[in-house]
């Protein structure tokens, strides 16, 4: 037997990961996630998936749950397939390819992709494929003959498209071989900004690789920095694997059969010769020189199963007389039968127990199923209330996580059966301890009796009143009961009306402008009305395939019309007397707006749908803006609200009878209930005063804003 076990050399790759969580703020989503096999001497690829989104919200979260998921599922079915590494990364990006596109045709949303920044590293056998989109830090520290280290950037290497193709997102691959000694380090783009201040380079081509990132991620905590920064440290190291310990035989392979062979037949030979006689009388048979044993031929089995059945189906004494058995075979002659009496008991204790055999198991088979089901169900019951447990520290993170969370926990809750008074009365407590935590996640304030600032006399059908401004820190609102406007001094309750001119259609909505109040009329007309001097003055509006039916606003010397029955916002330049020729501010791909309701406008503009849902477009175009779940859900939008000076956005809910409103970012921050409100429809906000007037029914009452 030899015993040569001198180890061979074999590399593996050695990944390090640095992230230091300091942050004070959920503004980004950064990560690393890593799928390799489960020990280092099994083979098979290792996937790195690293992100910096520079936003939050649903669409990001699951479009990091569906690469993630894929290329755990792709990397472990392609483990075992011999495959060229090129090859074999082009089957998992066009994998995870797929499963996005499919993704972004189920979900409405959009997603800005000049905010993701999202790579794919396969590490195999020596070789280092990529793929991704955006921009990350990235430093690959190639090692040369002299010991020295080349720097490259791979990432910006990788040839991207301008614009993503959502059928493709990861369009590009690039390969390459990774040697021992060559180091690759990527991460978070935060680190570009502390590259050289903290010697990355220096760190890691001097340093074993751990070291490194333990001193990296040491000086990140020391500096205190409030960011988040995850990164990647790649090596190929060596490895010792020794060579398995075989047998060496000299013989040939035809001996070592013919002795084996002689070996078993003397064996055999032993144990016949000390067995026989202890089972069986010893016989010399002819032509054979050892004893043998007893056998039983095929005639002895066939006799000895005959007479077993003999004796149980005649158990008792047997009639020997002649005579007897004459007369009793007289007495069955012509009335004779098979089955006989014993025999029927014999059938009988047979179904019997076979009917008793099934009917127990069937009732083992039921019990089982009542065990399973109730095993089922409190394990269910246990992983809602630990999802709602958990909700309560997630809320001190991030509120929005928190109530998705608790909005899926309640979900599953509702979907447990309940059907027993136990189970009933489990599902309630539960329900009431969700109740505390949903209580704090869902920021409403109720005011028992807010401030009326006006109200239309009664008898007039709710609705007249529409588009409240801000002028001049008094409150003008459109009242289409009496085709005339209202000014509200907020300070006094006083009011003034300005009749329209006699003629004029039903009002649409009212703007802000330049030096009075433009009015837009149901006919596609435009006038000015002077609050001072109530003079009403027409407005010229360039011809254009403008509809002014839903909503327009006024800024920075631009009228903007909502025309969703095109789909279109009108931009309109301030010109003599009036708005000059409308163009188009969307751009050809951007959003739905078939049922959008209203508009508004700071640096970005956002419209309102009438499902409430929010978009927001910069410079025409849809970033990725959306707002966070709230609970109740808000799925009806009447008004949107913001201003340039504002911090928040507010939102009319009429079905929801409520004001929601929240951060730019689309965070909530409040919602506004009162007993007094039958449904708003629609809200301004004064800034400088930080009020919040809401318009509900035919009535005006004012709230603090936020």
């Amino acid at each position: 037997m030899s015993q040569d076990a001198t180890p061979q050399k074999e590399y593996a790759f050695r990944i390090t990961d640095i992230e230091h969580s300091n942050s004070s703020i959920d503004e980004n989503i950064v990560g690393i996630f890593r799928f390799e096999p489960s020990s280092m001497t099994k083979k098979g690829p290792t996937l790195v998936v690293i992100a910096d989104i520079e936003g939050v919200g649903y669409m990001y979260d699951r479009l990091i749950d569906v690469v993630n998921t894929e290329a755990e599922h792709a990397r472990t079915l392609l483990t075992n397939i011999e495959q060229e590494p090129v090859t074999r990364f082009e089957k998992v990006i066009q994998n995870i390819n797929k499963s996005v596109a499919d993704f972004l045709r189920e979900e409405a949303a959009p997603i800005n992709w000049n905010r993701v920044n999202l790579f794919i590293i396969e590490l195999s056998d020596g070789h280092m494929c990529l793929a991704g989109i955006g921009r990350l830090m990235n430093m690959f520290l190639q090692k040369q003959e002299d010991g020295s280290y080349k720097t490259f950037d791979l990432f910006a290497s990788l040839d991207q498209r301008v614009d993503i193709d959502p059928e493709k997102v990861f369009s590009n691959i690039i390969c390459g071989d990774f040697a021992p000694g060559d180091v690759l380090m990527a991460g978070s783009k935060n680190f570009e900004r502390i590259r050289n201040e903290f010697r990355l380079r220096e760190r890691l081509t001097t340093l074993p690789p751990v070291t490194a990132a333990l001193e990296i991620k040491q000086d990140l905590e020391r500096r205190g920095t409030p960011d988040d920064f995850v990164a990647t440290v790649v090596t190929l190291r060596e490895i010792d694997i020794p060579k398995p310990v075989t047998d060496t035989y000299t013989e040939p392979l035809k001996e070592r059969s013919t002795a084996s062979i002689e070996k078993l037949r003397q064996t055999e030979a032993e144990t016949l010769r000390h067995l026989a006689p202890s089972i069986g009388r010893g016989e010399k048979r002819p032509g054979l020189g050892e004893p043998n044993a007893p056998r039983i031929g095929a005639m002895n089995i066939i006799t000895r199963v005959g007479e077993i059945t003999k004796r149980f189906f005649h158990r008792g004494e047997r009639i020997h007389d002649v005579a007897n058995m004459t007369n009793l075979r007289g007495m069955h002659d012509g009335f004779g039968s098979w089955l006989t009496k014993r025999k029927k008991t014999f059938i009988i204790a047979l179904v019997c127990f076979a009917i008793g055999g099934i009917g127990t198991t069937m009732i083992i088979k039921h019990q089982r199923n009542i065990a399973a089901e109730r095993n089922a169900w409190n394990e269910s019951y246990d992983k809602i209330r630990a999802a709602i447990e958990k909700t309560e520290g997630e809320s001190v993170y991030s509120e929005d996580r928190a109530r998705t969370s608790m909005a899926n926990a309640l979900e599953q809750l509702d979907a447990l059966d309940a059907s027993t008074d136990a189970r009933k009365q489990a599902v309630e407590e539960l329900k009431t301890q969700a109740a505390e935590i949903r209580k704090k996640l869902q920021r409403i304030v109720t005011t028992q009796s807010p401030t009326k600032l006006y109200a239309l006399t009664d008898g007039i059908s709710d609705g007249a009143l529409r588009s409240p401004i801000i002028w001049k820190g008094n409150i003008v609102v459109a009242d289409r009961a009496g085709n005339k406007i209202t000014v509200i001094n907020p300070a006094d309750k006083k009011t003034v009306d300005i009749a329209m001119p006699e003629g004029k259609p039903e009002i649409t909505s009212l703007a802000p402008g330049k030096s009075s109040v433009i009015v837009a009329f149901s006919d596609k007309t435009l006038a000015a009305v002077n609050i001072e001097t109530k003079e009403v003055s027409n407005l010229s509006l360039s011809s254009s395939a403008t509809e002014i039916t839903d909503a327009v606003t006024y800024t920075a010397n631009r009228l903007y019309v909502l025309d969703a029955g095109s789909q279109q916002i009108w931009r309109h330049q301030m010109a003599s007397g009036g708005f000059g020729a409308g163009s188009k501010y969307l751009q050809a791909n951007a959003a739905d707006l078939s049922n959008a309701t209203s508009i508004a406008i700071d640096s970005n503009v956002y419209v309102l749908k009438k499902n409430g849902s929010v978009v927001r477009f910069s410079n025409g175009g849809q970033d990725g803006f959306s707002l966070a779940a709230i609970d109740p859900v808000l799925e009806n939008g009447n008004q949107i609200w913001t201003d340039p000076d504002a911090t928040v956005i507010a939102i009319a809910d009429a079905n929801g009878k409520r004001v929601a409103t929240f951060t730019k970012e689309g965070r909530l921050i409040a919602q506004f209930t009162s007993p007094a409100f039958k449904g708003p429809t629609d809200v301004i906000g004064d800034v400088a005063n930080k009020k919040l007037y809401v318009v509900d029914g035919n009535a005006i009452y004012e709230l603090i804003l936020p």
